[in-house]
């Protein structure tokens, strides 16, 4: 879940893109609360997934991230999700206020797991980070790779319930399924953002050159 699979982008490659989602990111009054990044296989979005992940950790800033696989039994469903996030949460720095909410969930239902997952979202991560009001990045990636099922559920609850978190920012990066594209497609909170089509193709181009510079020079 921790995305330790994946490798950063190659030096001086998706500066456009890199640079509008710290924009993004760093914007507090935006109501644009998602940022999906969309596009068929080996495009390079879990990469891109990755290096915002580890910019924010080097830079001590709070993120949360979950890679889904279809490799794995913990992350190619959505069963894990929410007590991988609030033990990830429950870790970072100047969390105390979410720590100790999380403690007396649990105090109160060790049981809290077999819930469903709405309610596990709501006593496990909602109901906790509302006692805090510091910015959070939540990376999930590879949506697609989750269960058909476990992707929807979690979506409508991101989609109901992120308005109450408005500290929070999510990116979401997935393969354009149909059932992801009807959740998230026309939704005032989602920015959409493909990575093939978009933006200056000379810029695509020099970002390949310099990735076979980096790997074979």
């Amino acid at each position: 879940p921790g995305g330790n699979q994946h490798q950063t982008c190659t030096e001086h490659t998706r500066v456009h893109l890199l640079h509008e989602i710290r924009t993004w990111a760093g914007d507090l009054a935006t109501d644009k609360q998602i940022f999906w990044i969309v596009d068929r296989a080996g495009t390079g979005k879990s990469t891109v997934a990755k290096q915002i992940v580890t910019e924010w950790e080097k830079a001590a800033k709070p993120v949360v991230p979950f890679f889904f696989s279809m490799a794995a039994v913990d992350t190619m469903s959505n069963a894990r999700f929410c007590a991988t996030v609030a033990v990830k949460l429950a870790g970072l720095a100047d969390f105390g206020t979410f720590r100790t909410a999380l403690a007396q969930v649990l105090r109160k239902d060790l049981t809290v797991e077999t819930l469903s997952f709405e309610e596990q979202f709501e006593k496990l991560v909602l109901d906790p980070l509302q006692t805090s009001d510091r910015p959070l990045l939540l990376v999930i990636d590879a949506l697609d790779e989750c269960d058909e099922r476990g992707r929807s559920e979690l979506l409508l609850t991101l989609l109901s319930n992120l308005g109450r978190l408005r500290m929070i920012k999510v990116i979401i990066t997935s393969r354009p399924s149909p059932d992801i594209n009807r959740s998230l497609q026309n939704q005032e909170m989602v920015y959409s953002r493909r990575l093939q089509g978009g933006g200056d193709p000379h810029s695509t181009t020099q970002d390949i050159l310099r990735h076979l510079n980096n790997v074979f020079l």
